[in-house]
């Protein structure tokens, strides 16, 4: 009989430490289901929510192409105070919302003052910068909050935009001889802010601003000499080729630039 007890109380303990290691697996999987869940980038009532799980950051920032990639594109230093996420329970999951107008962005998460840069595991939309694989969110026309101009690390709304000095003249002082009046526009209404950037202005982002006339197309005069020119628009923040022109060409990062040629 005492062996029979001394069998049972064993079997019993046995059971009990695999109930527990049950519990253990199934909070994990609980766990790893909630990070596998979270929503993709989406409207909320004031912009565009982005998550992300990481339970042992200290800190957690958003970068994309919409705030200079945190501070880094064009030689500059990372800046956690840009665009930093929160986890105000405490569960893991960081959260921001960015007001974001219509288009479409590259992204990362950025951990620990920069150590660790990660592309968004629940959205499984990606576009290249050069050559970098990104997680990629398009903002639609559609949207019912209201979005700030993103333009690098600078934001403003719409209104700030509109009462802005008009952009310059067409560079005719610094347009070298021979030179000639060369009109560039894009058909794209809802846009906060466009620049154009390509092989004639050294691909500055901002160098040359268009204009948006009465009926919603930006517009440029640009001075340039006969020869055949690569450029991109800017729009927002965003660098797309130009819908309107079916002359492209390889970009070194797997994309398109637009051609120009001035006969």
């Amino acid at each position: 009989m005492r062996m029979n007890r001394t069998r049972r109380t064993r079997l019993a303990l046995v059971l009990a430490l695999a109930a527990a290691a049950m519990v253990i697996s199934s909070c994990a999987g609980v766990l790893s289901v909630i990070e596998d869940r979270l929503p993709p980038p989406h409207e909320v009532s004031d912009g565009f929510i982005f998550n992300y799980y990481a339970p042992s950051a200290r800190q957690v920032t958003l970068a994309g192409n919409f705030n200079n990639w945190g501070g880094t594109q064009g030689g500059g230093r990372y800046d956690p105070a840009i665009d930093p996420m929160h986890d105000a329970d405490g569960d893991g999951v960081w959260s921001i919302v960015i007001p974001l107008p219509p288009g479409r962005y590259q992204y990362k998460f950025v951990l620990d003052g920069g150590v660790t840069w990660e592309i968004d595991p629940n959205n499984p939309d990606t576009d290249y910068e050069s050559g970098i694989e990104n997680s990629m969110v398009i903002v639609p026309a559609t949207i019912r909050y209201d979005a700030e101009i993103v333009t690098g690390t600078v934001t403003g709304g719409r209104e700030e935009a509109a009462q802005a000095d008009p952009p310059p003249e067409p560079r005719g002082a610094l347009a070298p001889e021979g030179a000639f009046p060369v009109d560039v526009s894009l058909d794209m209404p809802d846009a906060g802010a466009v620049f154009i950037a390509g092989s004639f202005n050294a691909w500055s982002p901002d160098a040359d601003a268009m204009a948006k006339n009465d009926d919603g197309i930006w517009v440029i005069t640009l001075m340039l000499e006969p020869g055949q020119y690569e450029y991109k628009f800017v729009v927002d923040g965003t660098w797309m080729e130009d819908p309107a022109n079916p002359d492209v060409i390889s970009d070194p990062y797997g994309g398109k630039n637009s051609v120009l040629t001035v006969e």
